[in-house]
């Protein structure tokens, strides 16, 4: 088995008392996907195909890397304008089309 990774992260602790918050730097650590899975959203796809954009596995690593939820822009990065067009159609037909706000550049690699 794969060691386990480790994604970054912050604990907040609230003082009860004065309501004052702290934030620390904390990890948290997640097992990899099982071989023959996608090594980055823990779903069954080909290469060429976008990652699985609501996968649990997918949203809390790019998140705990990034900062922010992925996105189906994201998940979608990696593939051929051909593929990027017709996924994108599909998505947007099922009203589930998301992008990264304020004009950031969909993220291809998340560091997992």
């Amino acid at each position: 088995m794969k060691s386990v990774r480790r994604i970054p992260g912050t604990v907040t602790k609230v003082d009860l008392e004065t309501g004052e918050e702290t934030h620390e730097a904390a990890a948290w650590s997640v097992l990899p996907p099982p071989a023959g899975m996608c090594q980055i959203c823990a779903a069954k796809h080909s290469l060429a195909e976008p990652h699985n954009a609501q996968s649990l596995y997918y949203q809390m690593t790019f998140e705990g890397m990034i900062g922010r939820p992925p996105t189906w822009a994201d998940a979608m990065a990696h593939c051929d304008e051909e593929t990027k067009r017709r996924w994108e159609a599909e998505v947007r037909r099922r009203g589930l089309w998301t992008e990264p706000s304020d004009g950031e550049l969909p993220v291809i690699d998340h560091g997992v």
